[in-house]
């Protein structure tokens, strides 16, 4: 369990470092692209720390499914800029110490909206309601 708790230490410290900048990054811009462009930094930031952070591959995949919003071309990015910003201001809206809880709501409320709009748009492989007009 001590092992467990410093990892947790270690997570919040590398969390504040490294993915605090990017989600900042995100709200900092109005253009969804250049806040598309910041959030692809967070899953290459968390790819070499998902080993020994113990929330790190849900992290990951939150980020990730994050950006393939804009990268499926079937969510309109006026909404995949919305779920991001959304998701970049409650991750910055933690607590300090952060708790486990908060993470487990953020990844809830992350990825129940991401889910949302893909039952409503589509995805890759199938579309359902109206195209974003992006041409793929």
């Amino acid at each position: 369990m001590a092992e467990r708790r410093g990892d947790v230490g270690r997570e919040a410290q590398f969390l504040a470092e490294e993915i605090d900048p990017i989600a900042q990054q995100v709200m900092d811009t109005a253009d969804p692209w250049k806040a598309y462009k910041g959030a692809t930094a967070a899953p290459e930031a968390l790819v070499n720390a998902m080993d020994w952070m113990p929330h790190g591959g849900r992290i990951y995949v939150a980020w990730a499914e994050l950006t393939d919003l804009y990268d499926a071309g079937k969510v309109p990015i006026s909404e995949a800029h919305a779920a991001l910003r959304q998701a970049a201001s409650d991750w910055l809206d933690r607590p300090e110490p952060t708790a486990d809880a908060f993470i487990d709501g953020w990844l809830s409320r992350t990825l129940d909206a991401i889910t949302a709009l893909l039952d409503r748009y589509g995805d890759f492989w199938q579309s359902r309601g109206q195209q974003s007009g992006v041409a793929g």
